[in-house]
């Protein structure tokens, strides 16, 4: 705005030139054509965009042009000086305040985000990791050094496709494992401990490298709506076996499948034949996109109603996701198949290795019974072709071509039925846990008042003696975690009156107790007293809960789900950015409440002194 507004006085208003202008000014003709040009950005306010408007408005009363002037930014012709150099001043700058403004906080942001998850902050660790300079790093790549001085400072960050990544970890790799420091980064990027080749941790590094730097969290958002509303009852009926679709019987070894139709029938007499014979598991997987599926609508409910009546009777399926893409298709693909994943009967794997964008490969297989494969050209797969296989060579082939597959994968998200969502977190030493509940935390409590409270409820003595191991044992976890790192609890504080109707809980996992007021507010007190002895315990007070049902305990290496309807399983990813997006998320919450409530103390003070007991 500032550019075409002068570059408007001096052509339209004043009718002159760029040098004379500058001499009636007294400025240098480069700096006036820096300024018309848009090379030079003057910052309102300053000595610089004073003297400016000061020049102007005197060149104005020398050229006679005053009240074509006022008349342009909106004046009348005989305002005072003051007013006339404050309203031009105001005209020429338009905007330019917020748009610095909002540099300024864009500035900030990307500096906050750099040094929790960039990738020159990962760069900077291998690098110190490999005793590696920027100059012999550069020397190695045959790069310039600036060019990694400003990677590590986060003035430039590669695309996370870009192959300078790959350079940089294969040299990175090898220094590591010369000075036998391979284990010192299977822990830095959150891998087990092992005996690694220089092959695998230059993999591991590139895939630690390639995290993009930013998270969009409304992704995990939805994914997480979708989890606080699923119920056990969600998927389809169960299709009896003498109801199932009848497919003419296979006449050879093998037959050729073409293009969308044929894939769906292939698909059909594959799952018919699994549940009839009762194959104990099935093992999935495809990297070509989803319309021979979902286009029809008809093929699409019955595929999920006989995946439903295959888990139902037992079967077990192991399906490695193709979510190359990022946090999109791992959040698709879990709330595609949640229902599956309530049967407990669901094995969840995403591949560690970058796929391709040339061909896309299918292998659905029953191992030792039948098999379903194809690969095609992407973009093409309405005319590819496939192969359906009971030969047992092929089987063979395709049972160890799958194995090799899963070998180079880890878990997406898995289905526990042990509970144990604070033993899970909080074992994860070193690093912030975040932890989103729908109550008090139970190992935050003083045992006196859950003996209290325990006595009331009148539980059976053996539920009693379970849920005082259960505290004992989350107790000892949050006092190890803020040994080596930091806990962030998000609470919301319940009402008077929710209080006085005995409806407030404590959530453990053998039973549904409840509060009475002086004990929510014991617990309240009990907090304040920890956060005063722990710097590392941080507690922010929100108004609304996010979640209606479920819990959430995140950190860098695991997140955990708990959700009540299915209790006591809980939802376990160790996807990298997966984690990292929960995390994000709730340090969205905190950036969200903790500048509107400040510090918590006061406002957990404040909620004790203001509860009437």
């Amino acid at each position: 705005m500032f550019t075409e507004r002068l570059n408007e006085l001096l052509t339209e208003i004043f009718r002159t030139t760029t040098g004379e202008f500058s001499a009636a000014a007294g400025y240098e003709r480069s700096y006036l054509s820096r300024l018309r040009s848009g090379n030079r950005v003057l910052r309102p306010g300053h000595s610089a965009a004073v003297r400016l408007v000061d020049t102007i408005c005197r060149y104005a009363e020398e050229k006679g042009v005053r009240s074509d002037l006022c008349a342009r930014i909106g004046i009348p012709e005989k305002a005072d000086k003051e007013t006339f150099q404050a309203s031009l001043s105001a005209w020429l700058f338009e905007g330019m305040e917020e748009a610095a403004e909002k540099r300024k906080a864009q500035e900030i942001q990307a500096k906050e985000r750099f040094s929790r998850s960039g990738f020159g902050n990962r760069l900077s660790k291998a690098m110190e990791l490999a005793d590696l300079s920027s100059l012999r790093l550069a020397r190695a790549l045959n790069v310039d050094a600036s060019l990694i001085s400003k990677y590590r400072s986060g003035l430039r960050v590669p695309r996370t496709d870009h192959p300078i990544i790959g350079e940089i970890s294969r040299v990175l790799a090898k220094q590591i494992c010369d000075m036998d420091r391979a284990a010192a980064l299977a822990q830095l990027v959150g891998e087990p401990l092992q005996a690694l080749s220089p092959e695998e941790v230059a993999r591991l590094l590139e895939i630690w490298l390639r995290e993009p730097d930013a998270v969009d969290t409304s992704l995990i958002e939805d994914l997480l709506e979708k989890l606080d509303t699923v119920s056990p009852q969600t998927g389809l009926p169960c299709i009896p076996v003498s109801a199932l679709p009848q497919e003419s019987p296979q006449q050879t070894e093998e037959t050729e499948i073409q293009g969308h139709e044929g894939l769906r029938r292939a698909v059909r007499r594959f799952l018919c034949e699994a549940i009839r014979s009762k194959q104990p598991e099935l093992w999935l997987f495809s990297e070509q996109n989803m319309d021979w599926m979902t286009e029809d609508r008809d093929f699409f409910l019955q595929w999920a109603s006989l995946m439903n009546t295959y888990v139902s009777y037992g079967g077990k399926i192991r399906i490695i996701h193709h979510i190359d893409r990022g946090l999109k298709e791992m959040a698709s693909a879990i709330q595609g198949w949640l229902p599956l994943y309530l049967s407990g009967r669901i094995e969840s794997w995403y591949c560690r290795r970058q796929g391709g964008d040339r061909f896309s490969h299918t292998v659905f297989l029953a191992p030792g019974k039948a098999c379903i494969a194809g690969i095609c050209f992407v973009g093409k797969e309405t005319d590819a072709s496939y192969c359906y296989s009971i030969a047992p060579s092929f089987l063979e082939s395709m049972t160890g071509l799958f194995e090799d597959l899963l070998s180079e994968c880890r878990p997406l998200m898995t289905l526990r039925s042990d509970g144990g969502t604070h033993e899970q977190s909080m074992m994860l030493k070193g690093d912030a846990v975040y932890s989103i509940e729908r109550s008090l935390s139970l190992g935050t409590m003083p045992r006196d008042l859950l003996q209290t409270i325990l006595e009331r409820s009148g539980l059976p003595e053996e539920t009693a003696g379970k849920i005082l191991a259960e505290w004992s044992g989350q107790k000892k976890m949050i006092e190890e975690k803020l040994e080596t790192g930091e806990i962030h609890e998000y609470v919301v504080l319940r009402g008077q009156q929710e209080l006085a109707e005995g409806k407030t809980e404590l959530s453990t996992q053998y039973a549904q107790l409840h509060y009475t007021p002086e004990e929510y507010v014991s617990h309240i007190r009990a907090l304040i007293e920890l956060q005063e002895k722990q710097p590392h315990f941080r507690i922010f007070v929100l108004k609304e809960a996010p979640f209606e049902q479920i819990q959430l305990i995140a950190a860098r290496h695991s997140a955990v789900i708990t959700h009540p309807a299915v209790r006591p399983m809980a939802f376990t990813t160790v996807h990298p950015q997966m984690c990292r997006a929960f995390i994000d998320f709730a340090k969205r919450l905190e950036a969200q409440y903790e500048g509107k409530t400040g510090d918590s103390a006061p406002a957990l003070q404040n909620y004790v002194t203001n509860t009437p007991m």
